[in-house]
C-alpha cells in the first residue's frame, strides 16, 4: 500500500527525508535507530567507569548482587520504575504527534534527545569550569552559534556573547537585572569621583560623549543626574576599558572601590533617593510574556514600572503609542531602562517591527535620550536561521551539519520560495535583520530549537554585558577558555545537558536555511496550509463562521471581496495535494497562501454561531462556544485518554486592558458586540510538525474540528434559543404576592432578572398564607403550570396559571392574574457591570407600607441570588406606598466584591455571605430607582455610588424568609456532559473537580501518596 504522507520528489524531497532522520517520528519511524543509539550512550558510560583507574575493583560485587536484599531492591526498582513509565505512556501528551497543534512544543529531535541523555548519566555542572570543562566549552559554542544566527558581528570593540538559562523567564529576568545595573552605573562612577572618594584625582579629566553629543568629550562631573542616566549603551561599557587604557586603573581595582557605590551594592531605592531621581521604567507591548512584570517585581523595580503599551490590529505594538509613551517620559524627566521588542509573541506568533524601535532610538539619542533594545525572541529567535546561507567552509575539523544531498538530482526543483519550505514575509525579515543592532536577545532553544526542557538562552551583542550581573564592573574583555558561565546569570548550579542536547542539535541539522531554516520553512508552509482551513472551513450556510486572527487579504474592500477570496481558497488550496498547489501555474495560488497566517507560526481564530440565520452577537456566548471546542480538544478529563482526543489545539484569552483596540476590531470582524468591553476566549495553534501537511492530513485535521464544533454547537444554540418552558419564582409576602424570579445567566430562556407584584385567587392565596404564617422560614416556590414563553408574563396585566410546592403546601391550577412588572432586566452579557460593587451591596427594595422584601441586583456574573422577604426597615425618612410599589433601589454597607468567588470556587459563598442572614442587622441607604422597570444595564446601581443624596438612611434586620441560591443561576452546563465543565468562559483553568480526579487516578495507579514515600 502506497504511503499517502510522502511529498513528492519535486517538492524538495530530499530535504524532507533528511528531516525524517532528524526525528524519532510520529509514529516511532525511527525507533531502532534511537534505541541503538541510546545503548550507545549507556556504553560510553560504562567505558568511562571502567576506564578511571580499573585497578580499583568492584565496590558492588557479585555476591552483594545475588543477595535477597539486592534482588528485593531491584525488584522494586523494575516495579516502580515500570509503573511510572506505563503511566507517563497512558496519560502524556503526544507531543510527537501530527494531531498535535497545541502549545509551542513538539518531538525533540533525536540528536538534541541524545546529547541530553549522554550528558544526564555524567551529570556535569556547568555553574563552574572545573566542574564541567568540556560541557562548559560546549555551551560558550552555543553561545557563539545562537549569536551568529542572530545576526551580531565581532568588531575589534565588540564580542558578542550568549549562554544556556533553564528558560525564557529566566532569561528575560537577567535582561532586566544587566540593564538596571547598566542604567545606574553612571550614577555609581559619578560618587566614586566626588571629593574624598577614590577616583577623585580623575574627576576633572575623564570625559565622555554625551547622548545627544556623540563627536565631543564633556567632563563626567558636568552631566547632571538625566545626562547620566542617559549615556548611550556603548559609551557605558567603553568606561572600564578607557580607564585602564587612559589612567592606568586595573580592572580588579576598580572592581574593589566600585562596590560600594554600584546599585547591586546599595539598591535601587538608595540610589534613587541619593540623587533625586524617578525610577526609570521598562516599554514593552500589552502582550508580553508574563514573565516582564515578574522579573519587574523580583528585580526591585516593581512590576508597574513594566509599563505596557497598546498593540495595533495585528497585535504588533503601535509605534504611535510607542513614541508617544517615550515623549510622556521625557517630559516627566522619566528614564528608560529599555524598550522590548517582541519577536514572535506566544499567542499570536506577531513580530513588533524592530527596525523602527531601533531607527526610533536613534531619533530619541539625537535629543539626549537613551536606552537599552531588547528583543523577547523566545518564540522567534531560531526562524533566523531561515535567513542564513549555510557556510562555504566547514565549522571545524570532524563532523559538520548533515550534508543535504544537492536539489535538483534527477528532476529539476522548483525554486525554494515556492516549495513546501515557505520563506518569512519580507516585513518579518526585516526585523530578523534588525536583530544584529539590538543590546540583547532571549531565545528559547527549548521552543522552535526542539530541544528538551529546560533550555532557555540569552545573548548580548557586547559579551561585556555579562560582567554586570557579577558582583564586579565591565572591564576588559576576557577570553572564553576557562571561563566560569555560572558567574554571570541568575541561576547557580546548571545541567550541562541542555547545552549539549543543543550542541549536537546544531551540529547535525545546521543553523541555516538547508538546515535548521528549512524545517522552519517546511512548517511554516504547513502553518499557511492550517490557516487556509481557518479561513475557509465555514461557508454562507453554514450555522457557525471560523475567523482567523489575521485578517484575510481582501477584508478591508468589504463583504463580498471577503467571499470571493474564501471560494479562490476552497478552489486552489483546500483539498489540493502539495504538489499540485506549487506547481499550479497561477502565481495567485502561492500568494495568497503566503498571506494566511501569522508572521510566524502561531494561528489565533475564534468561532461564532448562527441562529435562524443570524449572527450571534453576545460575546459570552461566543467565548462560551469556544471554550467549548477547546475543553474537547485538549486533555481535561480522567476518563480520557490522549488516544481519545483526536486532536489538539490550544487557547488564550484577549484581555481587553492588554489588547484594547485590537480585541475590539477582532470582535467586529466576530460579529460580536463592542459595547460591554468583555474579554474575548480565543483557539490557539502553534505549528511545529514538519509531517502535519504531507498527504493532505491537514484535511484530516480539518474535518475533525469540524466535526466537534458541529457537536458543541448543538448545545450553544439549545441555550440560546428561546422555547417555552416552566418557569419558577420564589415567593414574598403575605399581605400582597410579590414574585421573584429564578433567573440563569447562561440560558437565554431565563436570562432576566423579574420581580412581579400579582394577585392570586382567594383560596389558593389563603391556602399559602395560612401555612407561610406557621413556617416563615420556609421558601415556597410557584412555578407556570405549562411551557410559556417569559416574556407572555412580563406585562401588566398578563394572567397565568400556575402551581405552588412547599412545605405543607402542594398546590395547582393557581389562577394568577393582575400581573404587574416591577423589575424586568436583561442579564445577557452585553448589559453587565464589568466590576462588582467595591464599597456596597446593591438591592432592590419594594413591597407595601406592611410587608417589604429585597432582592439582590444581579449586576454580574458569577454571583448568587439573595432574597429576604418580611424585612425590618428603620430608617429616617418614611417611603411612601408608591415608591414601595414601583421599587427602589437598597445600598447595603459591606462590599460585594470582597464576598464574590471566582467562577471555580461558588461553594465560598456559604462562607462569604454570612453577612446575609437571618438576624443580622445591616447599615443602608435608600435611594430612588432613576431606570425604567425594563432598563437594562450596565450601571443600574451607579446611583448608590455617586454621591446623591439618599432617599432615607437607617438598617435593615433580616428576619426568617432570607435564601440565598447560585447552583442554578449560575449553571453553564444543560446536558451534564464532563467535557462541559468550565471555570468561566474565558477561563482555561482545570475545574478543581477534574483537578482531584487526576490526583486520585495517579495514586490509583501508583498508591496513596502517603504510603509511596
Amino acid at each position: 500500500m502506497t504511503n499517502k504522507r510522502v511529498y513528492a520528489s519535486c517538492l524538495n524531497d530530499d530535504l524532507h527525508k533528511a528531516i525524517g532522520a532528524w526525528f524519532l517520528g510520529p509514529q516511532a519511524e525511527n525507533f531502532e535507530l534511537l534505541k541503538s543509539l541510546f545503548s550507545y550512550a549507556a556504553d560510553t558510560q560504562a567505558r568511562a567507569r571502567h576506564d578511571y583507574h580499573p585497578e580499583d575493583g568492584a565496590f558492588i560485587t557479585t555476591e552483594m548482587q545475588g543477595s535477597v536484599v539486592f534482588k528485593e531492591t531491584v525488584d522494586k526498582l523494575k516495579n516502580e520504575y515500570w509503573s511510572v513509565a506505563k503511566l507517563l505512556s497512558d496519560y502524556s501528551i503526544p507531543f510527537w504527534s501530527s494531531r498535535y497543534a497545541g502549545h509551542m512544543t513538539f518531538d525533540t529531535s533525536m540528536p538534541a534527545i541524545l546529547g541530553s541523555l549522554a550528558t544526564t548519566l555524567f551529570n556535569p555542572n556547568n555553574v563552574a569550569f572545573e566542574a564541567s570543562p568540556i560541557t562548559t566549552l560546549l555551551e560558550l559554542d552555543v553561545g557563539r552559534d545562537l549569536c551568529e544566527m542572530l545576526g551580531y558581528q565581532d568588531t575589534d570593540d565588540i564580542t558578542s556573547w550568549g549562554h544556556i538559562a533553564c528558560d525564557g523567564t529566566v532569561a528575560n529576568l537577567e535582561s532586566i537585572w544587566y540593564a538596571r545595573n547598566l542604567k545606574y552605573y553612571p550614577l555609581s562612577l559619578r560618587d566614586a569621583m566626588k571629593p574624598g572618594n577614590e577616583l577623585n584625582f580623575i574627576a576633572n579629566t575623564f570625559k565622555v560623549h554625551k547622548c545627544a553629543e556623540p563627536d565631543r568629550l564633556t567632563l563626567l562631573t558636568d552631566l547632571d543626574a538625566w545626562e547620566l542616566l542617559n549615556l548611550r549603551v556603548q559609551d557605558i561599557l567603553d568606561i572600564p576599558d578607557r580607564l585602564y587604557k587612559e589612567y592606568g586603573i586595573t580592572a580588579q581595582y576598580l572592581e574593589n572601590i566600585m562596590e560600594q557605590y554600584i546599585v547591586q551594592t546599595r539598591g535601587k531605592q538608595a540610589v534613587e533617593e541619593e540623587w533625586g531621581i524617578k525610577s526609570p521604567q521598562y516599554l514593552i507591548s500589552n502582550t508580553k510574556h508574563y514573565s516582564w512584570p515578574k522579573g519587574a517585581a523580583i528585580a526591585g523595580l516593581g512590576s508597574e514600572n513594566m509599563v505596557d503599551v497598546p498593540v495595533d490590529f495585528n497585535a504588533r505594538v503601535d509605534m504611535n503609542k510607542l513614541r508617544q509613551a517615550v515623549e510622556t517620559r521625557i517630559a516627566n524627566k522619566v528614564a528608560i531602562f529599555a524598550v522590548v521588542a517582541i519577536i514572535g509573541s506566544t499567542e499570536e506568533g506577531a513580530v513588533d517591527p524592530l527596525d523602527e524601535i531601533l531607527a526610533m532610538r536613534q531619533d530619541f539619542q539625537a535629543r539626549g535620550v537613551s536606552f537599552v533594545v531588547h528583543a523577547d525572541a523566545a518564540w522567534g529567535g531560531y526562524f533566523a536561521s531561515m535567513i542564513r546561507d549555510k557556510p562555504v567552509t566547514p565549522p571545524g575539523p570532524g563532523q559538520g551539519p548533515l550534508p543535504l544531498p544537492s536539489p535538483g538530482q534527477g528532476e529539476q526543483e522548483p525554486d525554494r520560495n515556492f516549495v513546501p519550505t515557505v520563506t518569512l514575509r519580507d516585513s518579518t525579515v526585516r526585523q530578523f535583520h534588525a536583530l544584529a543592532m539590538t543590546d540583547s536577545i532571549t531565545i528559547d532553544p527549548h521552543k522552535a530549537g526542539y530541544i528538551p526542557y529546560p533550555a532557555g538562552g540569552l545573548c548580548y551583542r557586547d559579551g561585556r554585558m555579562r560582567y554586570l550581573l557579577t558582583w564586579t564592573a565591565p572591564y576588559i574583555r576576557q577570553a572564553d577558555d576557562g571561563e566560569s558561565i555560572g558567574i554571570y546569570g541568575v541561576e547557580g548550579s546548571k545541567p550541562g545537558a541542555p547545552a549539549v542536547g543543543t550542541y549536537l542539535h546544531h551540529r547535525v541539522v545546521g543553523l541555516h536555511k538547508e538546515g535548521h531554516g528549512g524545517l522552519l520553512g517546511e512548517v511554516s508552509f504547513t502553518c499557511r496550509r492550517i490557516s487556509a482551513q481557518w479561513a475557509a472551513m465555514a461557508t454562507n450556510a453554514d450555522t457557525f463562521t471560523v475567523v482567523p486572527f489575521n485578517p484575510l487579504a481582501r477584508e478591508s474592500e468589504g463583504p463580498e471581496a471577503v467571499d470571493e477570496e474564501k471560494e479562490f481558497i476552497r478552489k486552489h488550496i483546500l483539498g489540493r495535494s502539495n504538489e499540485e498547489i506549487v506547481l499550479d501555474p497561477n502565481p495567485k495560488v502561492m500568494t495568497e497562501l503566503c498571506s494566511l497566517g501569522s508572521d510566524l507560526n502561531i494561528n489565533a481564530f475564534a468561532c461564532n454561531f448562527k441562529i435562524g440565520g443570524k449572527l450571534n452577537t453576545d460575546v459570552e456566548e461566543a467565548n462560551y462556544l469556544n471554550n467549548l471546542i477547546f475543553q474537547r480538544l485538549s486533555v481535561t478529563l480522567v476518563n480520557e485518554k490522549p488516544a481519545d482526543t483526536p486532536m489538539f489545539l490550544s487557547a488564550t484569552t484577549f484581555a481587553l486592558k492588554d489588547y484594547g483596540t485590537c480585541a475590539t476590531n477582532y470582535k467586529k470582524r466576530l460579529g460580536l458586540e463592542t459595547e460591554s468591553g468583555q474579554d474575548l476566549f480565543v483557539l490557539r495553534n502553534v505549528v511545529m510538525s514538519p509531517f502535519q501537511t504531507a498527504g493532505d492530513f491537514v484535511q484530516e485535521l480539518a474535518n475533525i474540528f469540524r466535526q466537534t464544533v458541529v457537536e458543541e454547537l448543538d448545545h450553544v444554540v439549545a441555550r440560546n434559543t428561546i422555547t417555552p418552558r416552566k418557569h419558577s419564582f420564589i415567593i414574598q409576602g403575605t399581605d400582597k404576592m410579590y414574585l421573584v424570579y429564578r433567573p440563569q445567566f447562561y440560558n437565554a430562556n431565563g436570562r432576566s432578572q423579574v420581580i412581579l407584584s400579582v394577585d392570586v385567587d382567594v383560596e389558593s392565596f389563603a391556602r399559602y398564607r395560612g401555612v407561610k404564617v406557621q413556617n416563615p422560614d420556609e421558601t415556597y416556590v410557584l412555578s407556570t403550570q405549562e411551557n410559556v414563553d417569559m416574556s407572555t408574563i412580563c406585562q401588566n396585566g398578563a394572567s397565568f396559571v400556575a402551581t405552588i410546592v412547599g412545605k405543607e403546601l402542594e398546590l395547582t391550577n393557581v389562577k394568577i392574574s393582575n400581573v404587574r412588572v416591577v423589575k424586568n432586566r436583561s442579564l445577557n452579557s452585553r448589559w453587565r457591570d464589568d466590576k462588582y460593587p467595591a464599597d456596597f451591596t446593591p438591592f432592590y427594595l419594594y413591597g407595601t407600607r406592611a410587608e417589604q422584601h429585597v432582592a439582590h441586583m444581579l449586576l454580574k456574573a458569577p454571583n448568587a441570588q439573595m432574597t429576604a422577604d418580611g424585612i425590618e426597615l428603620a430608617l429616617d425618612g418614611a417611603l411612601t406606598e408608591a415608591q414601595l410599589a414601583q421599587g427602589v433601589l437598597l445600598r447595603v454597607a459591606w462590599p460585594e466584591a470582597a464576598a464574590q468567588p471566582d467562577a471555580a470556587n461558588l461553594q465560598q459563598y456559604d462562607t462569604s455571605l454570612r453577612f446575609f442572614r437571618a438576624g443580622e442587622t445591616l447599615n443602608v441607604r435608600v435611594y430612588a430607582d432613576p431606570n425604567a422597570a425594563d432598563a437594562h444595564g450596565p450601571r443600574l446601581a451607579s446611583v448608590m455610588d455617586s454621591g446623591e443624596t439618599p432617599l432615607a438612611t437607617g438598617t435593615m434586620r433580616l428576619k426568617d424568609g432570607v435564601r440565598v441560591e447560585w447552583d442554578g443561576l449560575n449553571q453553564q452546563d444543560f446536558v451534564e456532559r464532563e467535557t462541559h465543565r468550565t471555570t468561566g468562559t474565558t477561563s482555561r483553568a482545570m475545574h478543581p473537580r477534574t483537578r482531584m480526579e487526576w490526583r486520585n487516578l495517579v495514586d490509583k495507579r501508583l498508591g496513596p501518596r502517603e504510603l509511596r514515600f
